[in-house]
């Protein structure tokens, strides 16, 4: 299994709406991407850095799970533009993206 991980830093004076982002960027998602191999998202809401009660490093990580790096590549080559295009309407920090291997143990 392959993931790609969105990043968003939680930089000083940063705009992130959780409101959008959890209702039409993740129906944006799910409609372009469940008739691509996509098998589940995770999201992650920072609470907290280290040690506890410092400010999280990150507003979000969204994770998007594929079976295989082919299924994520021709998912991705088909609606990369969407969601760059759509990123604007929730943030102003621009993402960063990680695909790793998944270990399922």
């Amino acid at each position: 299994m392959v993931r790609l991980s969105v990043i968003y830093p939680a930089s000083p004076g940063s705009r992130f709406d959780w409101d959008y982002y959890l209702g039409p960027h993740l129906e944006l998602s799910r409609r372009l991407l469940s008739s691509r191999g996509l098998v589940r998202t995770e999201i992650d809401r920072g609470i907290a850095g280290l040690p506890p009660g410092t400010p999280a490093p990150y507003h979000a990580v969204g994770h998007l799970f594929f079976r295989t790096m082919e299924e994520l590549g021709s998912a991705l080559s088909a609606t990369a533009g969407e969601f760059i295009a759509d990123e604007r309407n929730y943030t102003d920090v621009p993402s960063m993206v990680q695909i790793s291997e998944v270990f399922e143990l």
